[in-house]
């Protein structure tokens, strides 16, 4: 009797134990799948920054409201990078990997050590930056292969105004007087390795380098080169500098230095103007300028902005809005496609073999360097020319919706 009373009690014991894991097991939440933001959310690039969180924060929105991702819920990390400096970059990415994210997402966040940091571990990590500092350790470093830059890198932007600057006067109605060109380049990789190569190429098509002035950033007075420019009397002055202060300043202090005599000359700038900092400060002064992006919403963007107008009560203002739920969606694809979400070997040959269409274009990455393959049947440099204090897309070819129109500063 004793021992049967014995069984009855562990018997009883057991099934309760059991009854309890079912109880548990089924009420236990899944695991969070996190994602990791290192973006400029200070310093001379926040408003960009700004655009990249708020693209982040409407995908994850609305995955979740998808019922999540493989069954999971979202959630967004961020850590701020400030002005790109390259402890930031490190000390946030480090403390973004140490809270256990399963992806990292940015805009642009660094030029090179961001690729060291991240391919240092398995996890994707998809990059904006356009910089071949950063994509280079991936063609050198197998080690690097989780590490995907979805723009095509700086060189693009020189090879592309190469190719079309000279093509702005006859769309214009312009007759340029001479063949001469000034650049203006700050000390930095992503600007300076495009003006380079945009020089290069001039030249190698007969045209004259008059002013080929390096800076550092933070330039307040611009008199000293804009004099040597008014001394040449180029044709063409083309600014290579990411800092909207900078560009804005360049612009304000161009004007009114020219404001008597006029420029005859075309004006360019390699994608600064985007930022929207840039237009709150520059003012009526940006009026004429030309521009260009290495990326840029060309799809079907009518949804996204609604939904992103009714989330935040305002339109999209720079093109990481676009180009950073680019990059997410790439990635939640190669998840459901890989059937897991920290298998990352699978995932990462998923975005390698991935071609997607985004709203930015059609995305395919070349297989050395892994940075996204530029040209109009994928990722397209487009061109712009501010007027009436917007961005008017002015080409490549069937993207056109605006005529070149004669910048003020030109007297005819």
């Amino acid at each position: 009797m004793r021992k049967q009373a014995v069984r009855r009690v562990l018997l009883l014991a057991l099934i309760v134990t059991l009854i309890g894991s079912i109880i548990v097991g089924c009420g236990a939440e899944k695991e969070e799948i996190l994602i990791g933001a290192p973006v400029p959310l200070t310093g001379p690039y926040a408003s960009d920054g700004e655009q990249m969180k708020m693209a982040l924060e409407l995908a994850i929105e609305e995955q979740n409201a998808a019922g999540g991702l493989l069954g999971r819920t979202l959630r967004l990390v961020t850590g701020d990078v400030g002005g790109l400096e390259a402890e930031k970059i490190k000390a946030v990415g480090e403390r973004l990997v140490g809270e256990g994210v399963h992806v990292i997402i940015t805009g642009y966040d660094d030029g090179g050590v961001d690729t060291h940091v991240f391919g240092a571990y398995d996890l994707p990590y998809l990059h904006g930056n356009a910089m071949s500092l950063c994509t280079q350790p991936v063609a050198e470093n197998p080690d690097y292969r989780n590490v995907f830059q979805y723009t095509p890198n700086e060189v693009a932007y020189g090879a592309d105004a190469a190719a079309n600057l000279f093509e702005v006067p006859q769309q214009m109605g312009w007759e340029p007087p001479n063949n001469k060109i000034a650049i203006v380049k700050v000390d930095y990789a992503y600007n300076i390795m495009a003006a380079n190569e945009f020089r290069d190429r001039a030249e190698g098509m007969g045209y004259e380098i008059v002013v080929d002035e390096v800076t550092q950033f933070g330039v307040v007075e611009w008199g000293p080169i804009l004099s040597k420019i008014e001394e040449a009397q180029p044709s063409y002055v083309t600014f290579w500098n990411l800092d909207p202060t900078d560009a804005a300043r360049f612009m304000i202090q161009l004007r009114e230095h020219f404001a008597d005599t006029g420029l005859n000359a075309l004006v360019f700038m390699q994608f600064t103007p985007t930022i929207p900092e840039f237009l709150e400060l520059a003012g009526d002064a940006a009026e004429g300028l030309i521009w260009t992006a290495s990326i840029e919403a060309v799809g079907e963007v009518g949804d996204y902005d609604t939904r992103w107008t009714d989330r935040f009560g305002e339109e999209p203002k720079a093109i990481y809005a676009y180009a950073t739920r680019d990059a997410f969606d790439i990635w939640v694809a190669a998840v459901e496609e890989a059937g897991c979400f920290d298998c990352y070997d699978k995932i990462t040959q998923n975005i390698r073999e991935m071609t997607y269409e985004g709203m930015c274009g059609t995305y395919k990455f070349d297989p050395t360097d892994q940075s996204a393959l530029t040209g109009v049947d994928a990722i397209p440099t487009v061109w712009h020319q501010i007027w009436e204090g917007e961005h008017h897309i002015t080409g490549p070819g069937a993207l056109k919706e605006f005529d070149y129109q004669l910048p003020p500063w030109i007297r005819q």
